[in-house]
């Protein structure tokens, strides 16, 4: 589209307020709350930097809290165009079969008042049909100014041409369905795309995260070599000299969380389930599992603290290495009970959408053929196999059969299905076949668009277990490469203790020798604070693992679909798996330097 507004323009258009009142209400919060966290950290880190480093670490944070609230809007721009594009593939696909009867002639608002669900593309159509409603202007004027403003370049240019078929007399009808008859190849060619980015966003994630990795071994070698400390410490000096852990840990958990952000903005979100108010068995277990849930984690909080008041918060801390991990998954535990159910209804209703195509086709041909009540046409129906359709249609067949309200029936095989796909394309399927009379060509169109729909779901669906596969290797990867760092820097505190009381001076006294060699290595000088520094170190691990097993399934659950409690299961399982990969390379390990040790 000519003059379309760039992707600022657009985003300061969307922000819904004025850009001044904007950086007024956010960017200057988030700024001087920068500049705040820039000061305590100059303050933590201040007598180990000079004055060019200093002044580098108090204007970063200020600089990044201003970027990221002036960025943020043109990442909302980007996500609403995906989603937009992601939404069109299902308006085509409706607007082409409404087209075939009088629907279109009568006006687009009239057959798209219920588009609600369509998300980001129904505020387009709503802010279209307002300019013609309320502001009074015609609909190739609306077009193109919703058009200019819109963050799509796919809808912008759809609505040019659409703006310019009408101008020239086309009826909508026919020029929706030339449209659709093309957008389809499109459609596809753009979710190819979007999957390729997603390659690159993981092999980009899996370098960021052995980045991240690589500086954590550094800081956890000078923490313990470099930083000193007493018995006597409190809390608050062991975060001080650990702030260089700290401050890793922090920038590796934000690596973690702003990949999860970036594949949000490349990868549209995909609704599995249907979105509806009925009362079915599976709501039912699900609500009922999670109550189990809920009982179930108050037992374990109890259990926990019963726990903690039996062996104390020392045992725990002591021995955190080995069941560390291992608590959390079975604090976790619980959880299982929904995101098990989930998991199996997500395996049902991709079996229901595989069938679906073929059930359409074969209802639409055989309302065509037959032109019977809509019971004995589904009734026509039953002695052929649709797999895991047949229970839904059985019931769809009783309650037509008992003369049940139509469209209640079928809302309520939508809702038996639990699918998105189903619940949409039947709705679909149901106004064409009634406002154009052509149920067989209708029943083929549906079926051809829900076929090509699948085929890209299932390369997406590859691209998820692909993600995952990788997720529990960067996982196993991660813990023993963190256990390694903590039982070298373990065993070099122990050495470094036997290494500094064992030093002689000239005059013949051992031990007093350290305090010559302490200006290279301070902690050959005093090493009561080794251990504290070990114990700071494993935990910020272990909340580094928690933090990227919650990544990865976020981006997991983004990949593949249907929500977060789907991958629920996924997160515990990992977590599991974290914790004994944790326990069992802490075994190893330590029986390892011990070896070592002796030796020495």
């Amino acid at each position: 589209m000519e003059n379309k507004f760039s992707t600022w323009q657009i985003a300061k258009i969307r922000l819904g307020m004025p850009f001044s009142r904007y950086l007024l209400l956010f960017s200057l919060p988030a700024t001087l709350m920068g500049l705040a966290a820039g000061l305590t950290v100059w303050f933590l880190v201040s007598s180990e930097t000079g004055t060019l480093g200093s002044l580098l670490i108090i204007l970063a944070f200020p600089v990044l809290g201003l970027s990221a609230t002036l960025v943020y809007p043109v990442t909302q721009v980007s996500a609403e165009a995906i989603q937009i594009e992601q939404d069109m593939h299902m308006f085509m696909t409706r607007m082409g079969i409404l087209s075939m009867g009088e629907s279109a002639e009568k006006g687009m608002f009239d057959v798209l008042k219920e588009m609600g669900d369509y998300g980001a593309l129904a505020k387009e159509i709503q802010a279209i049909e307002t300019l013609v409603s309320k502001w009074h202007t015609n609909l190739p004027d609306a077009a193109r100014i919703v058009g200019k403003q819109s963050p799509s370049e796919i809808w912008s240019d759809f609505l040019d041409r659409m703006a310019f078929s009408v101008e020239v007399g086309q009826p909508i009808g026919e020029f929706f369905v030339s449209e659709n008859e093309t957008f389809e190849q499109a459609f596809t060619t753009i979710y190819d795309a979007r999957l390729e980015q997603l390659d690159t966003l993981r092999e980009t994630f899996v370098s960021l995260t052995t980045t991240g990795l690589l500086l954590m071994v550094v800081s956890g070698l000078h923490l313990i070599l470099f930083q000193v400390g007493g018995e006597a410490d409190d809390w608050l000096d062991i975060l001080i000299r650990s702030r260089w852990v700290l401050l890793t840990g922090g920038l590796f958990a934000l690596l973690q969380f702003g990949a999860w952000y970036l594949f949000t903005l490349v990868i549209p979100d995909e609704d599995l389930f249907a979105k509806h108010g009925y009362n079915t068995q599976q709501a039912v277990e699900i609500r009922r599992a999670w109550i189990i849930s809920g009982v179930l984690g108050a037992v374990m909080l109890l259990l926990f603290i019963l726990f903690i008041a039996w062996y104390g918060l020392g045992f725990l801390i002591d021995n955190w290495n080995y069941i560390g991990l291992l608590l959390i998954a079975v604090m976790m535990s619980p959880l299982m009970a929904p995101a098990l159910l989930t998991l199996q209804e997500e395996a049902r209703v991709r079996r229901r959408d595989e069938a679906f195509p073929e059930f359409i086709r074969a209802f639409g041909g055989t309302a065509q053929a037959r032109a019977q009540e809509p019971s004995a046409m589904v009734k026509a129906l039953s002695g052929i196999d649709f797999g895991a359709l047949d229970d839904s249609i059985m019931n769809l067949e009783k309650r037509l059969s008992m003369r049940i309200n139509s469209d209640y029936s079928w809302n309520w095989f939508a809702a038996d299905n639990n699918s998105m796909m189903v619940s949409r394309f039947t709705r679909v399927f149901i106004e064409g076949s009634s406002s154009t009379g052509e149920a067989g060509l209708v029943g083929d169109q549906v079926s051809q668009s829900t076929t090509t729909l699948l085929g890209l779901r299932q390369r997406r669906q590859i691209s998820a277990n692909v993600m995952r596969s990788v997720s529990y290797g960067l996982l196993i990867a991660m813990i023993i490469a963190l256990n390694i760092t903590t039982s070298i820097i373990s065993g070099l505190g122990e050495t470094i203790a036997q290494v500094a009381s064992g030093l002689v001076d000239s005059s013949g006294e051992a031990g007093t020798a350290a305090a010559g060699v302490d200006i290279a290595l301070p902690v050959l000088g005093e090493t009561t604070g080794v251990d504290q520094n070990i114990a700071v170190f494993q935990l910020i691990g272990s909340f580094l693992i928690v933090v990227t097993i919650f990544a990865l399934g976020l981006i997991t659950a983004r990949i593949r679909g249907g929500g977060t409690t789907l991958v629920l299961g996924q997160m515990i399982q990992m977590m599991w798996l974290a914790g004994i990969a944790n326990f069992v390379s802490s075994w190893i390990l330590e029986q390892s330097v011990g070896l070592f040790q002796s030796a020495a």
